[in-house]
């Protein structure tokens, strides 16, 4: 069995470059996304586009797509997509699932039903050939037994398609990371590790609670939230994110992602700028 730490060490061999960027910064862009009430600078943009886009303005080939952004789930649709990602030098580094699913339901029903769910994304992430797949646990107030019980089921059809399982501390049962951990040694730990998310814990204990998943990280969430109207990001201290990661010795990819709980009126290529400088500059800083 590899290690998490060896796994991590190839991954990082493989790369040369630990920055990516996910579909989630350009969300008001998307047809399927964008907000209403939002000025939106820039052209509409779809995942057929964005490995070229993101090559030609970002100088990025590790990408991270939404299932929000999907247009479709047919194979056809997926395998152009699939060859979209070839022809730009890219390479699709993880599939963020949010869909109507809930892992931990207490309806037997129900948790079938967003088992077959799950598994339809997991298939579409191995056709398209991403390097992982990011599965939410379970809501807030589900039962930790059942998630347990599905995320065994889950990752055995990860593993089947040599897929990497994710779970991120994404506002499920898993914000508790101790809950979180527990989740992931026993519907594993083998194929399971974590997607540490910078945004999402609250601020005054976000520290240690990232400290706690990041040793069993596969890849990191590099997100940023509130911006000011001088284009400086408020919400904590981004670049003491990123020291942490690396001096808890991640060595995989950073995925650069934007959320605000308010939609902002800001020029996102902007943003993305700003975020790619700081993830580069604060590796360079560690190595």
């Amino acid at each position: 069995m590899i290690s998490v730490a060896g796994l991590r060490a190839a991954h990082a061999a493989r790369s040369a470059d630990r920055v990516g960027m996910g579909t989630v910064i350009f969300r008001d862009r998307f047809e399927q996304t964008k907000p209403e009430a939002v000025t939106v600078l820039g052209n509409p943009v779809t995942l057929l586009e964005v490995p070229e886009y993101y090559r030609e303005r970002f100088a990025i080939r590790n990408l991270e797509f939404w299932s929000r952004h999907f247009e479709s789930l047919e194979t056809t649709y997926l395998k152009e997509l699939r060859a979209r990602v070839k022809a730009a030098g890219a390479r699709l580094i993880n599939v963020q699932v949010d869909a109507a699913y809930d892992l931990a339901s207490t309806n037997e029903e129900e948790r079938q039903r967003s088992l077959e769910t799950v598994r339809k994304w997991i298939d579409a992430a191995a056709v398209l050939g991403s390097r992982a797949v990011r599965i939410n646990p379970g809501r807030p107030d589900g039962s930790v037994e059942k998630c347990i019980a599905s995320m065994k089921e889950v990752n055995r059809y990860c593993e089947s398609k040599r897929l990497p399982l994710l779970t991120e501390n994404h506002f499920g049962l898993e914000m508790d990371p101790d809950v979180h951990l527990r989740i992931r040694e026993a519907a594993g730990p083998r194929n399971i590790y974590t997607l540490p998310d910078f945004g999402n814990y609250p601020v005054e204990t976000m520290w240690e609670s990232l400290a706690k998943i990041l040793p069993y990280a596969y890849l990191v969430s590099a997100k940023a939230v509130d911006f000011d109207e001088q284009g400086m990001h408020t919400s904590y201290d981004f670049d003491r994110c990123v020291k942490l990661c690396e001096s808890a010795g991640f060595k995989g990819i950073y995925l650069i992602e934007q959320w605000s709980r308010s939609d902002q009126d800001l020029d996102y290529e902007k943003i993305a700028d700003w975020m790619l400088q700081r993830v580069r500059m604060n590796i360079r800083g560690q190595t």
